[in-house]
């Protein structure tokens, strides 16, 4: 009988050897690609618990700090010496219908928290969606979307909330064909405009 269970036993712990997933982490940030909201954290970055750089600090006790080159409110570009070629595409994306922050997008919204902390502007978060959808729905929709990254770099990232505007467009500006999957999820976004004062 002892033999018995011994064998049930084994048998049970080789299956579950043989139905456990393996731990996979593809940026080496000790977070399982599974649970990794900032899946390509650069090398000896140190991260939450999200695999999200903390403080933006690196092992070495180094800033990485972002470059990024953003459109200006008077049609210029933000720092003055970047050009056209250079703009940055940082936005965050939405899922159809929705204005909730994507645990995907806080690769972006902490890659804009970091660039934020060394440049002090105001930023125009500016909400998008596709064209599906009465014009109306879509242009609150887009409001939203602008307000709910707002309250994620006010609430999450600590920045005041007078250095942000929030405006939406609805579906007035799509970046991409909104005739396709793909390019109805490329134009469900919210951009970041620097305003001048």
């Amino acid at each position: 009988m002892a033999k018995l269970a011994l064998l049930v036993l084994v048998a049970s712990f080789a299956s579950a050897n043989i139905l456990a997933e393996p731990w996979q982490d593809s940026d080496m940030d000790g977070v399982p690609d599974r649970k990794d909201a900032c899946a390509d954290t650069q090398p000896q970055v140190v991260v939450d618990a999200r695999g999200c750089s903390k403080s933006a600090m690196t092992k070495q006790g180094i800033k990485v700090m972002p470059l990024l080159c953003l459109k200006t409110s008077n049609a210029q570009r933000y720092p003055a010496g970047c050009s056209d070629t250079e703009l940055s595409s940082v936005a965050v994306r939405f899922e159809f219908a929705r204005a909730e922050v994507l645990l995907s997008q806080y690769q972006a919204l902490e890659r804009l928290a970091r660039w934020l902390s060394s440049n002090n502007v105001v930023l125009q978060l500016i909400g998008h969606t596709d064209s599906v959808g009465e014009p109306n729905v879509n242009l609150q929709l887009s409001l939203e979307r602008a307000e709910q990254v707002k309250k994620s770099l006010v609430e999450q990232f600590g920045f005041a909330a007078e250095r942000f505007q929030i405006k939406g467009v609805g579906s007035m500006f799509p970046v991409a064909n909104n005739q396709t999957a793909l390019g109805r999820a490329q134009n469900r976004r919210v951009e970041f405009v620097v305003i001048v004062q």
